[in-house]
């Protein structure tokens, strides 16, 4: 097992529930200006304890940090356990960053029920952290399933398109059905290594007694069905080009820039099965080179900017999963980074669409020429945030 750091300060835990906390304030208060400013102090709050969780993480002790553990399902030995290593610790102050991005973009374009709209935010961005800090894998699949119930809200409340409710169940059937299998990967896991105490859902202890190399093959698929289809990855992908043109450009934000399900492929599915890994590792090969293909020609083939975006990040997301397949530190290295480069320049852009959405309104290509000339600040952020994504392109010459 890895040496792991505790600490007396709930710093992680304060960040979780700071953010349910200033939710229940925004709904006691009427005047949706308050609930605005509520909202972005508790980001900022958060993005403050996040900052002071960087500073206290050692990067010498390769083991969990800030680690804190309660008991909580004592009949089922689950507990109420989280902390964060160097794979996780600088997704905290990126999160929150980008939450702070979306709730200034939705600050004077939410004129419907923003009490509302701003509460679940609060919960979504709660959620979020908890999915980064969680070692306990049912309390991981918690705060997973717990990011369905805003976002299913946001994109059919607050959606742009006519058919803004059909891609919100679209989305919530897709995740709901893909995270059954992993739901059963976790149990496969805490059955195999039911000991004296019972089930087994500590990350930690999972890690430290390997699967039989049977069991590894079948949580190794269970969990992949899961995370790949949070992530967009081929052929899981069908629901992020419908919320990409029906959702509001600010939750479409979140998903592109938190690729939660290439996270829990590096944290949950190569780690606890590293053997199934290394022995399919030509399908994770596979899934990112077709999704690497398939993503830039249909990116290509758009005539609307939103739709285009979408389909470069399934693009992009294939290329994390190729990294991963390769299962060789640097590979994995240059897949995290890819992870947190996606956070600030895939939801910045997709951020800086929506403000040329409101603008215009529309995002269709022959909609943009003269954009520069009439917004020359945002087409400088976006060129800017286009370059560290993709390079210059075609696509960046459409507004100049």
């Amino acid at each position: 097992m890895l040496d792991t750091v505790t600490n007396d300060f709930p710093i992680l835990s304060l960040m979780i529930v700071s953010l349910p906390v200033a939710a229940l304030l925004i709904w006691l208060t009427p005047d949706p200006l308050r609930a605005r400013w509520i909202a972005l102090t508790a980001a900022l709050f958060d993005l403050v304890l996040s900052l002071i969780a960087v500073a206290q993480f050692n990067p010498a002790n390769s083991g969990f940090q800030l680690v804190e553990r309660h008991s909580w399902i004592p009949t089922l030995n689950v507990d109420y356990l989280i902390g964060v290593d160097g794979i996780s610790i600088l997704f905290l102050p990126l999160t929150v960053l980008l939450f702070i991005g979306v709730i200034l973009a939705s600050w004077n374009t939410t004129r419907t029920l923003p009490r509302l709209y701003f509460m679940l935010l609060m919960v979504l961005e709660s959620s979020v952290i908890g999915i980064f800090c969680a070692l306990d894998t049912m309390l991981f699949f918690l705060f997973w399933e717990l990011t369905l119930i805003p976002t299913y809200f946001l994109i059919s409340l607050w959606g742009v398109g006519p058919n803004r409710r059909y891609a919100a169940v679209k989305y919530t059937l897709f995740m709901m059905a893909t995270g059954v299998p992993m739901l059963f990967g976790f149990l496969v896991l805490a059955f195999n290594h039911t000991g004296a105490s019972g089930l087994v859902f500590d990350y930690q202890t999972l890690l430290s007694t390997p699967l039989p190399a049977e069991l590894q093959t079948a949580v190794f698929f269970l969990l992949l069905v899961g995370f790949a289809a949070k992530a967009g990855v081929v052929p899981f992908h069908s629901w992020l080009p419908t919320v990409a043109m029906e959702g509001p450009a600010a939750i479409t934000a979140i998903m592109v820039g938190l690729k939660l399900g290439l996270y829990g492929l590096i944290r949950f599915t190569i780690p606890l099965a590293p053997e199934a890994a290394h022995e399919f590792h030509w399908l994770l090969a596979g899934l990112g080179i077709s999704g690497v293909i398939y993503g830039a020609i249909l990116a290509l083939a758009q005539s609307n900017l939103r739709r285009m975006l979408a389909f470069s990040s399934i693009s992009h997301a294939g290329l994390v999963v190729l990294g991963i397949a390769s299962l060789e530190i640097i590979g994995l290295q240059g897949a995290l980074f890819q992870l947190l480069n996606f956070v600030v320049v895939a939801g910045g852009i997709f951020l800086l669409t929506g403000y040329l959405h409101q603008r215009i309104g529309s995002t269709d290509y022959a909609s943009l020429g003269g954009v520069a000339k009439s917004m020359p600040l945002l087409a400088a952020f976006y060129f800017l945030s286009w370059h560290c994504r993709h390079g210059r392109t075609r696509h960046q010459r459409l507004c100049c």
